[in-house]
């Protein structure tokens, strides 16, 4: 066979099988609305306004969170964002928990992190990017 024509095939046979997998543009709309005003609801997600001492004792109240620690007796319990907008919960034995991001829960969880940032207190000192839930 002509190698011309073998590599015009396999080039035509590439751009077909790329055009039918390829995804679909993702279109973006248009916003009227400001940015600043769109930054501010983006920023301002979490309430703050509780204390560290009440986010903490409503996070340790929630059942998926004590039966965790419960697992976890006797370890260092952490809390760390994720990107996603969930949180993950950490144990020194290695054990983890995510909470997904539409929940009561997490919301509770972010505020707590961010209002331990915040305030500077129960930041891990062996975890970048974590605050404690339990020492």
């Amino acid at each position: 066979m002509n190698t011309v024509l073998a590599s015009g095939l396999l080039n035509v046979g590439k751009n077909l099988i790329d055009n039918f997998s390829a995804p679909t543009p993702v279109q973006f709309q248009k916003s009227n609305r400001a940015f600043s005003a769109e930054l501010q609801d983006a920023t301002s997600f979490s309430d703050t306004s509780k204390p560290v001492a009440s986010l903490r004792q409503e996070l340790l109240q929630d059942p998926s969170i004590q039966s965790f620690m419960s697992a976890n007796a006797g370890n260092e319990i952490y809390l760390q964002k994720r990107a996603d907008g969930s949180s993950q919960i950490l144990s020194s034995s290695g054990d983890s928990m995510v909470i997904g991001q539409n929940t009561n829960t997490n919301l509770l969880l972010q505020n707590y992190y961010d209002k331990c940032v915040q305030e500077g207190v129960f930041i891990s000192p062996h975890r970048p990017s974590s605050v404690l839930l339990q020492e």
